[in-house]
């Protein structure tokens, strides 16, 4: 039996799609979302969204070597995201400081990136 690609890739969690075009208007309007506001906007609970945003990351973009979409969608006190915003906890160990500025960067090579043609494989 062959071993398709596809086939070995997680189901797509609920809200990806509508997370993944407010994440394009966020990216193409160069702002954060918070995670409340986003879940707002696609009709989801604010505990819905973190699986999307897994997918996203790693799905659409890690896996086509994009920038990470998700890492514009952040808490609204701190402003910065949340623990899981990378797959593992590599930056989480840096200093505070240099946290930042790796998301601050990966946020600009998001705003930078062209997302009109990105769409979710098979849809």
């Amino acid at each position: 039996m062959a071993n398709d690609a596809a086939d070995q890739r997680p189901k797509m969690p609920k809200y990806t799609p509508e997370i993944l075009a407010e994440l394009k208007r966020c990216a193409d309007a160069m702002t954060t979302i918070t995670y409340g506001d986003l879940a707002e906007r696609v009709g989801a609970h604010q505990r819905n969204t973190n699986r999307p945003l897994g997918y996203i990351r790693d799905e659409i973009c890690r896996r086509h070597g994009r920038p990470w979409l998700s890492v514009l969608a952040v808490n609204a006190k701190s402003r910065w995201p949340g623990n899981a915003w990378t797959q593992d906890d590599s930056i989480q160990v840096l200093k505070e400081e240099d946290g930042k500025r790796i998301w601050r960067g990966m946020v600009l090579q998001v705003y930078a990136y062209d997302w009109s043609g990105v769409e979710i494989e098979g849809e």
